[in-house]
């Protein structure tokens, strides 16, 4: 697994980011199981932004708020429209599991009760 701090990350890149910057001890896995270069774009930035993001964690809100920040910060990166939308679509479909929720906030929705079951106890 990788690790990223602010401080690997282009500066210039960095500049654009939306959302409360990680502290410089954060350190994150890049896009996870997505990669971190499309088409020649570093989307590195706007990753480490989200994990922070998850990591800090909260209600439905935070997360929608995380995710939605994600999508412009990809934008801001220059990737396409299309490309941000599948990986927006992906941290809206499968991020339930990542995300730090805050104590009685876990969402009521039977899809993501499977998915923090499948993450909690089914480890591949």
């Amino acid at each position: 697994m990788i690790e990223i701090k602010t401080a690997d990350l282009p500066e210039a890149l960095v500049l654009l980011m939306e959302g409360p910057e990680p502290p410089d001890y954060f350190i994150s896995n890049g896009c996870s199981y997505s990669p971190d270069q499309w088409g020649g774009v570093d989307i590195r930035p706007a990753c480490h932004w989200h994990d922070y993001a998850y990591q800090r964690g909260g209600c439905k809100k935070d997360r929608e708020l995380a995710d939605g920040q994600l999508y412009r910060n990809l934008r801001r990166c220059d990737l396409g429209k299309f490309m941000a939308n599948v990986y927006y679509r992906r941290v809206r479909l499968f991020g339930v599991a990542a995300f730090n929720w805050a104590e009685g906030k876990i969402p009521t929705n039977p899809w993501h009760y499977w998915l923090l079951f499948w993450d909690r106890y089914i480890k591949l």
